[in-house]
């Protein structure tokens, strides 16, 4: 488990909503627009706020939501064990590099929630590195003179 980004579970929902849920829009979309899959649109929940606001929770916003959630017990796996490896954090880059470029090149993926998505997972993988930088500086220790 020390070597798997969390980061990959969002990104194999998505991938699996985009191949056996897609459709093919029958207007042209908005760029960024969710509804290239409709399901991504389709509510979850639909509470009436104290205030009266109409709040709507679709699939995008839960998986979102979700992604946010497993950045942060990323986060803590990263930090309660200051020994990442490079195996580890290559394997992020690697995961980070797939979300990208599925952005830039497939056409269900460029949506504002797969861009969210990728964005957190560069900041998974910047504090990752970042953490196992500072934790391998730490260890090393000054040699006397």
């Amino acid at each position: 488990m020390g070597l798997f980004p969390f980061t990959l579970i969002p990104l194999l929902l998505y991938v699996f909503a985009g191949l056996f849920l897609y459709q093919e829009p029958l207007v042209a979309p908005n760029a960024g627009d969710p509804n290239v899959i409709p399901f991504w649109s389709n509510t979850v929940v639909d509470v009436t706020l104290v205030s009266g606001q109409e709040w709507t929770l679709s699939y995008s916003d839960l998986l979102v939501a979700f992604a946010i959630v497993l950045l942060l017990f990323s986060i803590l796996r990263t930090a309660s064990k200051s020994r990442m490896t490079v195996l580890g954090n290559m394997v992020m880059v690697l995961v980070l590099c797939v979300y990208i470029i599925m952005f830039l090149s497939v056409e269900f993926a460029g949506t504002s929630t797969f861009f969210l998505l990728t964005m957190v997972a560069l900041v998974d993988t910047l504090s990752t590195v970042s953490v196992s930088l500072v934790a391998s500086h730490s260890k090393v220790e000054a040699v006397p003179d």
